[in-house]
């Protein structure tokens, strides 16, 4: 049979295909669609409140993806670091979509629209700081899965890929 059609190598595939899709989650939302909000739209408040959306998708997203990186490694030889990595980037994300988010969100219904807020407001003051967190948990994140994008797939015995 040929390689190509490997039980092996279309897991392995699958896993390298799914790791790139968590790291251009990762990236394309806050490198490329944020910036392109907050440059088009009239409004602070409309930017954020879209990217928020954007981020709330790939968010989930990436969890999903990752569920199926842990279902594919699943009583396979990918390595103890790899798992590590993995669990990393889950718990990054999660921490992002399921607590600073919340947070983010109740700062915001609170202090209304940015906008009308002055530079030094309290307010803006704690809302740029827990996105400030937010941001580095992203870009650990994003490191995290690029090591694992470059480690790719480390199959062995029956789970290895060999052309």
């Amino acid at each position: 049979m040929s390689a190509i059609f490997k039980l092996a190598c279309l897991r392995a595939g699958a896993v390298r295909l799914s790791l790139a899709l968590v790291l251009a989650l990762l990236v394309v939302p806050g490198d490329v669609v944020a910036p392109v909000l907050f440059v088009n739209l009239n409004s602070q408040a409309q930017a954020g409140h879209l990217a928020g959306i954007i981020f709330h998708i790939a968010n989930r997203g990436i969890l999903i993806l990752l569920l199926a990186i842990a279902m594919f490694w699943w009583k396979r030889c990918a390595g103890r670091r790899r798992w590590m990595m993995l669990g990393a980037v889950a718990c990054l994300v999660a921490t992002n979509e399921f607590l600073l988010a919340p947070i983010m969100e109740t700062l915001k219904s609170a202090m209304g629209s940015i906008d009308a807020l002055p530079p030094g407001d309290p307010q803006r003051a704690a809302f740029g700081m827990w996105h400030g967190i937010s941001a580095v948990l992203d870009l650990l994140a994003t490191l995290v899965s690029i090591i694992l994008v470059a480690l790719g797939w480390s199959g062995s015995g029956k789970d290895r890929c060999k052309p």
